[in-house]
């Protein structure tokens, strides 16, 4: 029997649909922290200066940059104020949790037709992105980070799960 490949009639599959690990490197992500203490939060590696709870609060605010900001043109400006690199963990872990559903939010209302939708993310600029490359980004942003997360966590005798 010859190979079929499986071609989505366009505008019949969401965004959503193709980009299921965005789904579970989050909840890996979540599951490695979930129990930190303050100070392995805080904990950084010689001539690094990015801690764990600074580059959950960068993952959190990168995500709502691309996605609420430029994607969805309804980011609250007083919002990014929140994002401090030295939060506790619960509210790191709330906001994080917020920023998560927003972008399930936009990959479910945004179908592979809208792929190629472009944006302009810095008004007045010419530079532009695809919806393509901006989601890509925001998947292979937080995979990047959750590989920081997990040498900072292995540095400090931690457990990190296996992926």
């Amino acid at each position: 029997m010859p190979f079929t490949p499986f071609r989505p009639k366009l505008g019949s599959m969401k965004l959503l649909d193709l980009f299921s690990n965005y789904f579970t490197v989050r909840a890996e992500l979540i599951a490695a922290v979930r129990n930190l203490t303050p100070e392995q939060m805080a904990f950084t590696a010689p001539n690094h200066p990015n801690s764990i709870g600074w580059l959950l609060v960068h993952i959190a605010e990168t995500e709502y940059w691309w996605i609420a900001d430029v994607a969805l043109g309804q980011a609250d400006h007083s919002r990014y104020e929140t994002f401090k690199p030295d939060m506790n963990l619960p509210d790191v872990l709330t906001l994080l949790d917020e920023m998560h559903e927003l972008t399930r939010h936009y990959l479910d209302v945004t179908e592979l037709e809208d792929w190629d939708t472009i944006f302009y993310p810095i008004p007045d600029r010419a530079e532009k992105v695809s919806a393509r490359w901006l989601v890509w980004h925001v998947v292979e942003h937080q995979a990047r980070h959750r590989g920081q997360v997990f040498m900072l966590l292995r540095m400090q005798g931690l457990d990190v799960p296996h992926v």
